[in-house]
């Protein structure tokens, strides 16, 4: 059902207090089908256009043995955000659960373990580094799209998995042109990404134009991805409300999903809180 795997990765949690500011998506260049979808628009690649294949090799083996894969929450605090708050170093990012925000990041040059491609639509020809999961998110994600196709709903996979080093890149294209604080606030810094864990993927449908921006939240697709997505083990990361803002540190993004297990995703997103909170209560 999925495609190749590449390598080994997942997470471990906890809760911060964060900064406002929005999460990005990853609009490597490609041959699109709709010249709409040229509009990936978002935070982190506004300065950053690249045509990026698939990367399978081998990188920064020492850090996946470093990684230990039990999932207690062993974390070593250093202080290393741009605005200054402290960040703190996951033990276990193999979790399906990781934590990955703007206090808690991966470790450096970190990649998952089995990454794969989906089965799914994509709006754009070829094969990219973007277009790979984890495999029990590919395997959750395929099952989710045909769960919608059966419902007349047709949902396009953009962007999934970002590495380091694209993300070390983005980040420091931004930090040229606009200063590390603003950069901060447009931009994830590298390991502080969600994408770098092959847990998110950013979607859309050919109703919201492709564009991964809040109207995807209004259209049927993106209602039926709100309602239905925890049947498949999937959450709105970044769920709509002031208050979930303050927590999670991003705008809402109706296009963003985050696998998490079904367990996990049917009491997030029915009771209407973020992962942050659901680690917090469970972890008590």
């Amino acid at each position: 059902m999925v495609k190749n795997s590449i390598r080994n990765g997942i997470i471990g949690a906890g809760l911060a207090a964060l900064t406002l500011s929005g999460c990005g998506t990853d609009s490597t260049a490609s041959t699109q089908k709709n010249s709409s979808s040229n509009n990936d628009s978002h935070h982190e690649e506004k300065a950053y256009q690249s045509t990026h294949k698939t990367d399978t090799s081998n990188k920064d083996k020492k850090q996946d043995q470093s990684s230990q894969s039990n999932d207690k929450n062993k974390e070593n605090n250093i202080p290393t955000s741009a605005n200054g708050n402290k960040v703190t170093v996951v033990s276990n990012p193999k979790s399906i659960l990781v934590l990955v925000n703007k206090t808690h990041k991966l470790p450096d040059g970190y990649t998952p373990p089995d990454l794969t491609i989906p089965h799914v639509k994509f709006p754009y020809d070829g094969t990219y580094e973007k277009m790979h999961l984890r495999k029990p998110a590919a395997v959750a994600l395929e099952k989710m799209f045909k769960g919608a196709e059966k419902q007349g709903i047709t949902l396009y996979a953009q962007s999934g998995y970002r590495s380091y080093d694209r993300q070390k890149a983005i980040f420091a294209t931004n930090v040229q042109q606009q200063g590390k604080k603003q950069a901060s606030i447009v931009s994830a810094e590298p390991g502080t990404s969600e994408h770098q864990t092959g847990l998110a993927m950013d979607i859309s449908s050919q109703d919201a134009e492709f564009r991964l921006d809040q109207d995807f939240g209004d259209t049927k697709e993106g209602k039926w991805v709100a309602q239905h997505c925890a049947d498949y083990g999937f959450i709105i990361r970044y769920p709509k409300g002031k208050d979930k803002e303050k927590i999670t540190g991003y705008e809402y993004e109706p296009w963003h999903i985050r696998y998490v297990g079904k367990k996990a995703a049917e009491y997030i997103m029915g009771h209407h809180i973020t992962l942050e909170q659901y680690l917090a209560k469970n972890q008590k």
